[in-house]
C-alpha cells in the first residue's frame, strides 16, 4: 500500500531571522522559542498541517499549525468532534469547511511559499504525533513584509476555531474567533449555540470519579456536612504516608469549601478519555449544579477551564480539549465554556465574565498575582473548582494543593488511591461509580433544567468486525428504575441507516437488550435489525439512540487507530504489528488476544512510530522498539488462530484469522478509456459465505488505491465492479470516483489487499478478460484435510471459452510440482478440484489426482499455476 510516511524532526544549527533576544534553545526540537526560520512550504496536507523545508540546511518538519483547528476535511472526519465547534451539530456541514479550510491553505500557503516558522516560548514543541507545533508567517500582500501569521489570520477568517494550547498569545486568538463568530464569517455562519440541543440532563443517579483520591483538610479528616458525595461501602482506600485512613463506607470524593465558594475534586471526571465508558452517568449534571450552588444561582457568565499552567497534552489534567463532551452539555443549559490561559488581562476570555473556573492538576505553579485573580472572582461571588486525580504527578497535587490554600481554603487532597471493584464501570476498579450522595446538606441532584427526561439508558456495548450479522450487536441497558417502554425509539449509525424499536416493546429496568444486525425472532433479551449488511464500521461510527419525541437519548462514538496486523506465524510463534497511520501511536494499555482468551498487554509507554513494526514473539527475551516477548509458553495454534488486537478502551482495534476465513479473486478487467466507467476491475467472493470487505483496498501498479466502502459486504460467490468514475454505489458496482483513467491501456496489474494490508489476490490484465478470452483462477482451498482425500485446490475457468490445460503445471512454495495431464480441458465457466490423494481423473472438469502425500500447509502456503512456457498465470496465498 501507498502510504504517506512524514519526516520526523532532527534540527541542527540554522540560520535564523531573529525578532526577540534572550531566547532559550528549545529541547525538543532544537529551535529557539521566538526566533523565525526560513522555510519552504513543500506540501498541504489539510488546513492546519503542511510540510515545510529549512531552507539553511534542508530540515524537513511536519509542522501542526499552533493555536488553532479546522474541521477534518472528507475523508478524516472520522477523527473529528463536532462537539469542539460551539453552535454546530451538523458533522457534514464541518466536513464541508474542513475542505474548505484545505483550499484556503492551499491558496495561501501552495507549495514553494517562502515562510517563516517558530515555537512558542509557553508551548509545548512537539506533540505526541511527533508534529511540530509552529505558527508560520508569510508575505501575504506582496510588500516583502512577512506580517501574516497564517495560524491567527485562518482564525480570524472562519476557517479555524481556537484549539487551546499552551500558547503565550491565545487571548488574541479567542478575540479573533469571538469576532468571527459574532459577524458569522466562515464556518460560524451555521453556529448557534442557544439552539445547541439538550443532551444528557437527568436527574442524578449515578455520578463518575476516574483515578480518584479521596479528599481531606489541611487538619485531618472532612466534616461529613462538607462532603456531597462519599464513595460506596465496597471501595477501599490504598493508603500513602500522610493519609487519612477513613475506613469503611465514608470515603469523601469532593470536599466543599462553602465560605470560599470553592470545591475539591478527587477526580476528574468531565475528562474527555473516559467519555465512552461514563456517558450514561450524571456528573455533567452534578458539577453544573454544585457550580451554581457555590455562587448561590445568582451568577452568570462562562464556565472557564484553565489551560495556562501547561495543562494542554498534560497526564492528568485537562485542557478545555479535553472537555469538549461537558461544553456541548453546557451548551445544551445555555452555558459557554471556554479556556483561560491568562489571567488579569483585558484580552481573550476573563474571571470578570465567568460564573466559575475549573482547574486540574496543573503542570505549572499559580504566581501570586494569579492567586489574587482567584481570590477576587470568589470575592465578586464566582466559583472555583479543583480536580486533582490519584495518577497526578506529585508536583501537580502540590499546585493544586498550593491553589487552595493560597485563596484560604483548609480542602486537600488526600494520599491514597480509591478503587471500587464492585461499583465501577467496565469492570475496572480505577473507574469508580457512586449513588451514595448527600442528600442531606446538599440538593444538587435533580436535573439541572429542571425537565429530566424521565429515563437513563446507557449504551454497554457495540460488537462490530464481526464474522457474521447476527454476531454483530449493541447491548442497550435501562439503568432507571423503573420499566421504559421502547415503541417507536431508533437506533441509527453515522450513515444514518436506522433501526426502529418494535411497538410494546418494554425494557425492564436494570434489563439489556442486545440488537442484533441481522435476521431472527424478536424476545425480551434480543431484537434483530433485519439488514442485509453489516451496520457499524470497525474504524469510526456512531451508534445513536433516540427517544419516541425524537431526543438524542443516548450516543456512543468510537475511532480506533490504525494498526494492522499483517503477518502471524503459529509455527514459529509470533504476531506482527504496524502503525499505518501518519502518526505515532501510544499502545499503553493495549492488548492481544487468541482464541483461547490467552492475553498479553503492551509495555507501559510502548510507542509504536508511523510506519514502524514490532514483532510480538510468544517466548522470552528483552523487549525493544522492534521486539516484544510475551513471555509465555505456546500460544498460537498451528492449525489455524485469531489474534486480536484490543485499545487501551477494550475496542477491537483489529483482527487476523489465519489460515485466511476468505477467498477473493481478481476475475476481469477493462481497460478501455473511452469513459471512466468503461474502465473496471471485477472481484469475487470464492468464498462460502458473505464477506465484509470494509477496510480492502484495490490499487494498480502505480500505487493508486481505492479503499471499499464501510460496511460493503460481497456474498458467497458474487462478484462486485469497481469503475474508474463516478457513481452510484450498489452491491454489483463501486465506483472508484477519480477524475482520470487509472488503469493503463497497454496493461496493469490489480492488487487487492485485506485490511490487514495483506495480498489477497493479484492479476495482470494480459491474463483476465481485457487481455485474452480465457481465465484461469485459483478458487477454493482446502488445506485443513484428515486426510489426502479431503485436501485440494480448485480451479475455476472464468473465461469465454474453454482451455486446454495440456501442460500447464500446479506448485507450492515449497517447489512440489503437479502436471495437468495432456488433452485435459477446463470449460468456460468449468471448475475442476485438484486432490493431493490419488484416484480417477476426469477428462474435462470435474476431478484430478495429485496422487502424493500431503501438500498445503495448514499454516499457509501460495498455490502457483503456470502456463506451459512456465508463464506465472496466477497465484493465491492463505
Amino acid at each position: 500500500m501507498q502510504r504517506r510516511s512524514y519526516l520526523k524532526l532532527l534540527a541542527g544549527a540554522v540560520t535564523t531571522t531573529s525578532v526577540s533576544t534572550g531566547t532559550t534553545l528549545a529541547a525538543d526540537s532544537k529551535l529557539e522559542s521566538g526566533t523565525w526560520y526560513d522555510a519552504t512550504i513543500t506540501d498541504n496536507i489539510d488546513g492546519d498541517t503542511v510540510d515545510v523545508e529549512l531552507d539553511s540546511d534542508g530540515t524537513q518538519y511536519n509542522i501542526r499549525t499552533l493555536g488553532m483547528d479546522t474541521p477534518e476535511k472528507s475523508g478524516n472526519t472520522r477523527y473529528e468532534q463536532v462537539e469542539g465547534w460551539e453552535g454546530i451539530e451538523d458533522e457534514a456541514y464541518l466536513e464541508t469547511w474542513g475542505n474548505n479550510a484545505s483550499d484556503f491553505a492551499k491558496n495561501e500557503l501552495p507549495v514553494g511559499t517562502n515562510v517563516q516558522i517558530a515555537v512558542d516560548s509557553e508551548s509545548e514543541e512537539i506533540d505526541q504525533y511527533d508534529r511540530l507545533l509552529a505558527k508560520i508567517r508569510y508575505d501575504r500582500t506582496g510588500d516583502g513584509s512577512m506580517d501574516t501569521v497564517y495560524n491567527k489570520y485562518a482564525v480570524e477568517q472562519g476557517y479555524a476555531r481556537v484549539y487551546c494550547a499552551s500558547m503565550s498569545n491565545t487571548d488574541e486568538y479567542w478575540d479573533a474567533e469571538n469576532d468571527a463568530r459574532a459577524n458569522d464569517v466562515g464556518v460560524w455562519q451555521q453556529s448557534d449555540p442557544s439552539t445547541t440541543s439538550e443532551v444528557r440532563d437527568n436527574d442524578v443517579a449515578q455520578t463518575f470519579h476516574p483515578n480518584t483520591t479521596s479528599v481531606k483538610t489541611n487538619s485531618g479528616a472532612i466534616a461529613d456536612s462538607r462532603v456531597p458525595i462519599w464513595a460506596e461501602s465496597e471501595a477501599t482506600q490504598t493508603l500513602e504516608s500522610g493519609a487519612v485512613d477513613y475506613g469503611i463506607g465514608s470515603i469523601p470524593l469532593v470536599g466543599v469549601d462553602a465560605a470560599n465558594n470553592l470545591a475539591l475534586f478527587g477526580s476528574q471526571p468531565i475528562q474527555e478519555d473516559h467519555e465512552d465508558m461514563s456517558d450514561h452517568l450524571e456528573h455533567f449534571v452534578f458539577v453544573t449544579n454544585l457550580i451554581d450552588s457555590l455562587t448561590d444561582g445568582d451568577r452568570s457568565g462562562m464556565v472557564l477551564v484553565d489551560g495556562g499552567h501547561h495543562q494542554f497534552n498534560a497526564d492528568h489534567s485537562c485542557s478545555s480539549e479535553d472537555t469538549v463532551f461537558y461544553q456541548r452539555y453546557l451548551e445544551g443549559q445555555g452555558i459557554e465554556l471556554a479556556s483561560i490561559n491568562s489571567f488579569g488581562d483585558s484580552t481573550g476570555p476573563n474571571l470578570t465574565d465567568a460564573r466559575a473556573v475549573i482547574v486540574t492538576s496543573p503542570e505549572d505553579s499559580f504566581t501570586s498575582a494569579e492567586i489574587t485573580e482567584l481570590q477576587n472572582l470568589i470575592s465578586d461571588g464566582g466559583a472555583v473548582i479543583l480536580m486533582g486525580s490519584y495518577k497526578s504527578t506529585a508536583s501537580q497535587r502540590s499546585n493544586l494543593d498550593d491553589v487552595a490554600s493560597g485563596v484560604g481554603s483548609d480542602l486537600r487532597l488526600n494520599e491514597d488511591e480509591v478503587t471500587d471493584s464492585t461499583n465501577n464501570v467496565n469492570d475496572d476498579s480505577d473507574f469508580i461509580t457512586s449513588a451514595n450522595h448527600n442528600t442531606t446538606d446538599f440538593s444538587l441532584w435533580s436535573a439541572y433544567s429542571g425537565s429530566s427526561t424521565g429515563y437513563v439508558l446507557s449504551i454497554d456495548r457495540v460488537v462490530r468486525n464481526a464474522d457474521s450479522l447476527n454476531e454483530e450487536y449493541v447491548d442497550v441497558t435501562n439503568d432507571g428504575a423503573s420499566s421504559l417502554d421502547l415503541s417507536g425509539w431508533t437506533m441509527d449509525n453515522e450513515e444514518g441507516e436506522s433501526y426502529t424499536f418494535p411497538d410494546g416493546f418494554s425494557l425492564a429496568a436494570g434489563d439489556t437488550v442486545r440488537v442484533h444486525t441481522g435476521s431472527g425472532t424478536d424476545s425480551s433479551t434480543d431484537l434483530y435489525w433485519g439488514a442485509s449488511m453489516f451496520r457499524w464500521d470497525n474504524d469510526a461510527d456512531r451508534c445513536a439512540i433516540y427517544d419516541g419525541n425524537g431526543n438524542l437519548a443516548q450516543d456512543s462514538s468510537w475511532s480506533v487507530q490504525d494498526v494492522i496486523i499483517p503477518g502471524i506465524d503459529g509455527d514459529n510463534e509470533w504476531v506482527d504489528f504496524e502503525n499505518v497511520s501518519d502518526d505515532s501511536v501510544d499502545m499503553t494499555g493495549w492488548s492481544v488476544e487468541d482464541e483461547a482468551g490467552n492475553t498479553y498487554n503492551f509495555p507501559d509507554s510502548f510507542s509504536l512510530a508511523s510506519g514502524d513494526t514490532v514483532r510480538l514473539h510468544t517466548g522470552s527475551g528483552t523487549d525493544s522498539s522492534t521486539d516484544l516477548y510475551w513471555g509465555s509458553s505456546y500460544v498460537w495454534n498451528n492449525d489455524g488462530d485469531t489474534a486480536y488486537l484490543y485499545d487501551a478502551s477494550g475496542n477491537l482495534v483489529q483482527k487476523r484469522t489465519y489460515p485466511a476465513p476468505y477467498s477473493v479473486s481478481v476475475t476481469d478487467m477493462s481497460l478501455d478509456e473511452e469513459t471512466l466507467n468503461d474502465e473496471w476491475v471485477d472481484i469475487t467472493n470464492e468464498g462460502s459465505s458473505v464477506l465484509d470487505m470494509s477496510g480492502f483496498s484495490l490499487e494498480d501498479e502505480a500505487g493508486y488505491d481505492y479503499v471499499f466502502p464501510d460496511s460493503f459486504t460481497l456474498g458467497a460467490g458474487d462478484t462486485v465492479r469497481v469503475h474508474t468514475g463516478e457513481g452510484t454505489d450498489t452491491a454489483t458496482d463501486l465506483y472508484w470516483g477519480y477524475g482520470i483513467g487509472v488503469w493503463n491501456d497497454d496493461g496493469d496489474t490489480a492488487y487487492v489487499y485485506d485490511d490487514n494490508e495483506v495480498l489477497a489476490d493479484k492479476q495482470n490484465s494480459a491474463d483476465l478478460g481485457g487481455g485474452s478470452s480465457s481465465k484461469i483462477v485459483v478458487g477454493e482451498i482446502d488445506a485443513d484435510g484428515s486426510s489426502t482425500s479431503s485436501e485440494w485446490v480448485e480451479f475455476d475457468n472464468t473465461g469465454s471459452t474453454d482451455q486446454d490445460m495440456t501442460g500447464w503445471t500446479v506448485e507450492d512454495e515449497a517447489g512440489h510440482t503437479y502436471t495437468f495431464p495432456d488433452n485435459y480441458t477446463l470449460t468456460a465457466g468449468g471448475t475442476v478440484r485438484l486432490y493431493t490423494d490419488s484416484g480417477t481423473d476426469s477428462s474435462t472438469d470435474g476431478e484430478l489426482y495429485w496422487d502424493t502425500s500431503y501438500i498445503w500447509n495448514n499454516s499457509g502456503d501460495t498455490v502457483y499455476l503456470y502456463e506451459p512456457d512456465g508463464t506465472l498465470h496466477t497465484s493465491k496465498s492463505y
